[in-house]
């Protein structure tokens, strides 16, 4: 009696260690991660970002923001210190990263389960503008000849461009305990193509000649973006996961 005692504790104990891996199993089978986070992406964007993580450390994020001026100053008198381009192409930037909105979408991979590195790769949209510019000022920023024999006075123009953007990152995300998380990445961003419209917020007398100026206008913005507009992205955020 007591050897059949015996032989069925330890299958009680068997039966309950292996019901305790099938649960651990299942569940880091299934279990999925999601965390909330405020963010900023030096010098692109301050806004939030939402992650999620599949039980395979398989990524999917997407953050939105703006750009703070701030920002495209501190890039600016950098890149001006180094040669980069010339203070005239610097006020341009900042004359038309106002107004901006960022949206980014990233995918990739935790590779090491018990380690927070992680590499993320995806596409950024930045919306800017929607400000209007007086003629003066789009003529000695971009060096294109205004239309002549108008007769209006304070002639103004709205600018707007959107950049199509790739991102690629480096990062790791530490625990801080109680669900909460915080991440840092070391990244690129590059301008893949920019569509930049030039409207005049007037009624010409001379409509060929202002579409001429308006089109002449929207090109150089679209060269200096696509040739300029690349830069290191510094990644910090905090955040909740779920």
């Amino acid at each position: 009696m007591k050897a059949r005692g015996g032989v069925g504790a330890l299958l009680l104990l068997a039966g309950l260690v292996a019901g305790a891996e099938a649960r651990a199993e299942e569940k880091q089978g299934h279990g999925w991660d999601i965390t909330v986070e405020a963010n900023t992406d030096f010098p692109l964007s301050v806004g939030g970002r939402v992650g999620v993580e599949s039980p395979w450390r398989l990524r999917l994020s997407t953050s939105l923001g703006y750009l703070p001026a701030a920002y495209v100053r501190a890039v600016n008198d950098v890149a001006v210190e180094l040669g980069a381009y010339e203070r005239d192409r610097a006020t341009l930037i900042e004359e038309a990263l106002q107004s901006s909105l960022v949206w980014r979408t990233h995918v990739g991979w935790r590779p090491f389960p018990s380690a927070g590195f992680y590499v993320e790769g995806g596409y950024g949209l930045v919306a800017l503008g929607g400000e209007t510019n007086p003629e003066d000022v789009l003529v000695a920023l971009t060096g294109v000849e205004p239309p002549v024999g108008e007769s209006v006075l304070n002639r103004e123009y709205r600018v707007r461009s959107v950049l199509h953007m790739v991102d690629v990152e480096l990062g790791w995300r530490w625990g801080l305990g109680s669900g909460w998380t915080m991440r840092t990445a070391l990244g690129a961003a590059f301008t893949l193509d920019s569509n930049s419209r030039v409207e005049p917020q007037f009624e010409p007398s001379q409509p060929l000649l202002v579409t001429a100026f308006s089109r002449f206008a929207e090109g150089y913005l679209d060269r200096t973006f696509e040739e300029y507009v690349h830069f290191p992205v510094l990644s910090l955020s905090l955040g909740y996961a779920f």
